[in-house]
């Protein structure tokens, strides 16, 4: 089963936290400290938090266990599901502040550990073999193919998963697997352009996303992306050898509707997640969750915030734009 931690004990202590790092870090976020207070978004959500460390799910299709970390709000629900999927070689702990958070705001966030055993990153860019990119996408179907899995095993959730509402997040290779769920197209095998994500996904969340080159994505890859869509990338986040929009080029490829992209100034690869002190870390959670609240609960409020209140919370270290 592993180790079922709460963090509601920790509720004050987390935001005291918050906040001084906040002020350390004045110079590079210049954010008011009533921008703060007055953004709900960024604020811990009402629900306590809890955590399984791990758990294994059974995926029937392939006969194997896939690993997961699971964050869940207590309270009534239903909660919609988020799957996470991490950075090449990576971990299902990483990004653990944002999915806390998340989970406060009322999201169940079940990040799967991902084998990447023999990829491999070279100056062409990443190109994983082809069962490495499907079982990658294969381990966050089988999240989802698997609430039943979780229920049965946190009774603290039973009855309480939205399998109608579900959504997908990643960070840099896991970008990529949140985009193909979503259905960016790629060239793999012999098919070229296959759309292999999963219909049940509502929209996406992109830490620093490829563009194109990478992982069988071209030019044309994105013109099917008809779901919503936020795209995070930093000026400092650029790959060697690629041009210094590339990162930008799935949102800028994107057809229009709901599609989302912030830029945090200053935040490299490694910005994003708060494992590692990232400086763009409070703009990830603002900006998410109010996209969580607008595309999975068709709430004015989130799209308000990122159509305008945003960048007024912004100020000159982020920005938003939208098509």
């Amino acid at each position: 089963m592993g180790h079922i931690r709460s963090i509601f004990s920790l509720e004050r202590r987390a935001l005291l936290i918050q906040f001084l790092l906040l002020i350390l870090v004045a110079g590079s976020l210049p954010v008011s400290v009533q921008a703060q207070e007055s953004n709900p978004y960024l604020q811990r959500g009402a629900f306590p938090v809890h955590i399984l460390d791990a758990m294994t799910l059974h995926d029937a299709q392939r006969n194997t266990d896939v690993s997961v970390r699971v964050y869940y709000p207590e309270g009534d629900g239903p909660f919609p599901v988020l799957g996470f999927s991490h950075s090449v070689r990576g971990s299902k702990d990483m990004f653990s502040e944002i999915s806390i958070h998340w989970a406060s705001h009322g999201y169940v966030v079940v990040h799967p550990q991902h084998n990447d055993e023999g990829v491999q990153m070279t100056s062409a860019g990443m190109h994983p073999p082809e069962d490495k990119i499907r079982n990658r996408l294969r381990d966050i179907v089988a999240v989802f193919d698997g609430l039943d899995q979780v229920q049965s095993r946190l009774p603290a959730l039973a009855g309480k998963l939205d399998s109608d509402r579900l959504a997908v997040a990643g960070h840099s290779y896991g970008s990529f697997i949140s985009m193909i769920s979503g259905g960016v197209t790629i060239d793999i095998g012999e098919t070229m352009n296959a759309d292999i994500g999963d219909a049940r996904v509502r929209c996406i969340v992109s830490l620093s996303p490829s563009g194109p080159g990478d992982y069988g994505m071209n030019e044309g890859s994105w013109r099917n992306l008809n779901k919503p869509a936020l795209f995070f990338n930093g000026t400092n986040d650029m790959r060697a050898g690629r041009a210094d929009d590339w990162r930008m080029q799935p949102y800028q490829r994107s057809p229009v509707g709901n599609k989302y992209e912030v830029i945090i100034e200053g935040a490299e690869h490694f910005s994003y997640g708060g494992d590692s002190g990232g400086n763009a870390t409070p703009f990830v959670k603002a900006a998410s969750t109010a996209f969580w609240d607008a595309c999975l609960h068709d709430a004015e409020t989130g799209r308000g915030f990122l159509r305008s209140d945003f960048n007024n919370f912004a100020g000159d270290a982020a920005a938003i734009t939208y098509k």
